[in-house]
């Protein structure tokens, strides 16, 4: 969100006018790739949210007399009576 801090500086005068400043571009434009940035950024938080939430209920779905497994030692996953 900070990118457009940038553009008064001397090099950005040079390429895109003197008209140019902290957030005015002048003669030139942002193209898709700043705003598909943004996009991916959303994108990733509401995936990892999802993730976080399908995952959870996840463990709700196992049956009740699974075990799981620990280093070393052989646990079954099922009791048998």
């Amino acid at each position: 969100m900070i990118y457009p801090d940038g553009w008064d500086s001397e090099e950005v005068k040079r390429m895109c006018g003197q008209r140019t400043d902290k957030y005015t571009l002048g003669n030139c434009t942002v193209r898709w790739a700043y705003i598909l940035a943004i996009i991916s950024i959303m994108d990733s938080l509401i995936l990892a949210f999802l993730a976080f939430s399908l995952g959870s209920r996840q463990d709700n779905l196992l049956p009740e007399d699974f075990q799981v497994e620990e280093k070393g030692k052989s646990v079954s996953q099922f009791n048998v009576t």
